[in-house]
């Protein structure tokens, strides 16, 4: 009896969870309970494990999926179905439940602004495959996230990054086409990823980069007409193998500060400046058995410790192998160099500046011993050059020796007002000022000693951040404003802030107008960006 009973529940178990998965439809105007003219009602009404199919079309959404579901377009093909937004502040696409499978969508953001195209957002276990991901800020943003699969995508024109990682570990990136986005793909503190079998082209700055990643695997990648290929910044222990990283703007590898990395069996062709950079700080990495053909330098070092083991150096520009400076130790052995214009050379630059004077003492020597007349003219007009020469390299290192400005925004006419408020706080009732700064924001000069225009980056209408920092008279430093803005050239940039201070303190009050500087790989300390101070004004406010 008891048995039968076991067999009747067990049955019903196995019939519920059979029937327990459904097929939900969007777009196919079947008017049925299970088809719906808009996703996100049929995210609402799924539950875990359903199956949610969307009909061609164009469907202007922004998603949140909070249930363990499958997404797909009917056809499987990514461009019949488009989910399009122009809301700069959601995602177009929000995961926020584990499990989840996105298949052949088309996500794209009416503005470049829209933040991401899909944000898997602390979760686990999800599947995105074939889908196409264009003009958004971040095409795939993944945060606190481990164990998904990224494969067999598409992600192009968008205005930061191709893939972002932050955070994240044990991800896959597999067979995906990575094409003119400003950066390709960036981990950010995420380690032990597998970013296998794909294409980087045209990327504006980088394919890959690495910053604080750790026991990463790069394999099989190709790299090629981005500005540099890969770029690994405080970062260890990452196997980068079997790459081909050929045709890019600067560098094919660039490590900076990072160490006990393995460099092994990868092509590095035709790049602008090296095949690899060793860069300062960057020890104890293994680069054996590749392949350096027609690059400016097959390997340019900066660094000590490194073992550089069996590899083949061809055609090369410049140098097979090239030191910047006589004194970086390295184990270079077993390598074979083919047709270089050098091979491996350290520069001796002093010796030869020593060497230099020395022959021009001599031939100097020479000249008043033997009353040469006119070896005495041009060893006085060679002097004369060199002198000038020594004082033009000045010149150009210390450019406060010129007339540059300090700043090339000033905050002048700076009007402090503050009136009593008061604040109603448990326990007790608090005495706050309302503190208004007006000022003008001169934008004067785009060459300055705070901030130079080598790139043109000091454009006409410029965008900054104002903002107010407030220290007290028990030395704690607060941010009380900040606001970003866009200063005219040569015009007047009034600004007006306002905010809360509580009485009773002394404060300095401290306005600093700072650009976004913005670079092509991830620096140590800084990452990809950071605030960069432009002038600024302090001010002392009593509200005692």
């Amino acid at each position: 009896m008891n048995f039968k009973i076991i067999a009747v529940m067990l049955f019903l178990f196995l019939t519920v969870s059979c029937v327990s998965a459904t097929t939900l439809t969007v777009g196919d105007n079947s008017n049925t309970d299970l088809s719906f003219s808009s996703i996100q009602d049929a995210l609402n009404y799924s539950q875990d494990n359903d199956l949610i199919i969307i009909s061609e079309g164009i469907y202007s959404e922004n998603l949140v999926v909070d249930k363990q579901l499958k997404i797909r377009s009917a056809s499987g093909e990514k461009g019949d179905v488009i989910i399009s937004s122009g809301n700069l502040q959601l995602p177009v696409i929000h995961v926020i439940s584990d499990n989840v499978e996105i298949r052949g969508l088309t996500v794209t953001g009416e503005d470049e602004r829209v933040s991401s195209g899909i944000f898997l957002d602390g979760v686990n276990n999800c599947l995105l495959i074939n889908n196409e991901i264009t003009n958004v800020t971040d095409g795939i943003l993944g945060q606190d996230v481990s164990d998904n699969i990224i494969q067999y995508n598409m992600l192009s024109s968008n205005a930061f990054h191709g893939v972002y990682l932050l955070n994240s570990t044990a991800n896959y990136l597999e067979e995906n086409g990575i094409y003119k986005n400003e950066r390709g793909v960036y981990l950010n503190n995420s380690d032990r990823n597998v970013l296998r079998n794909n294409n980087f082209y045209y990327n504006s700055h980088y394919g890959i980069a690495l910053l604080e990643a750790n026991n990463n695997d790069v394999t099989n990648n190709t790299l090629f007409l981005n500005e540099f290929g890969i770029t690994l910044t405080n970062s260890e222990k990452n196997n980068v193998n079997s790459n081909n990283a050929s045709y890019n703007k600067q560098y094919g590898f660039f490590l900076f500060q990072s160490n006990s990395n393995n460099i092994k069996n990868n092509i590095l062709i035709d790049n602008k400046d090296s095949g690899v950079c060793l860069f300062v700080f960057s020890t104890n990495n293994t680069i054996t058995e590749n392949k350096f053909l027609n690059n400016f330098n097959g390997i340019s070092i900066t660094a000590n410790d490194n073992l550089i083991l069996n590899n083949t150096f061809e055609s090369n520009d410049n140098y097979g192998i090239f030191h910047l400076s006589s004194k970086n130790e390295n184990t270079i052995e077993g390598n074979t160099f083919q047709d270089n214009a050098s091979e491996n050379k350290k520069i001796e630059f002093w010796k030869q500046v020593v060497l230099f004077v020395l022959m021009f003492l001599l031939i100097s020597l020479i000249s008043i011993i033997f009353k040469i007349s006119w070896l005495k003219k041009g060893l006085f007009g060679l002097a004369i050059l060199i002198v000038l020469s020594v004082i033009l390299l000045i010149v150009w290192y210390f450019p406060f020796e010129s007339d540059l400005p300090g700043n090339n925004v000033y905050v002048e006419d700076l009007v402090i007002n503050s009136s009593p408020i008061v604040i109603n706080s448990t326990p007790t009732n608090e005495t706050h000022s309302m503190v208004t700064l007006s000022m003008n924001l001169n934008y004067l000069y785009k060459e300055a000693f705070a901030q130079g225009n080598n790139r043109g980056e000091m454009i006409d209408d410029l965008p900054v951040r104002v903002q107010v920092l407030s220290l007290d008279s028990e030395d704690v430093e607060r941010v009380e404003y900040e606001e970003e803005v866009v200063l005219n050239y040569l015009e007047e940039n009034p600004h007006k802030c306002t905010f809360v201070l509580e009485d009773g303190m002394e404060y300095y009050l401290h306005v600093d107008v700072q650009m976004l500087d913005v670079w092509s790989y991830p620096r140590p300390s800084y990452g990809e960006m950071h605030w960069l101070s432009l002038g600024g004004y302090s001010e002392k406010v009593d509200l005692r």
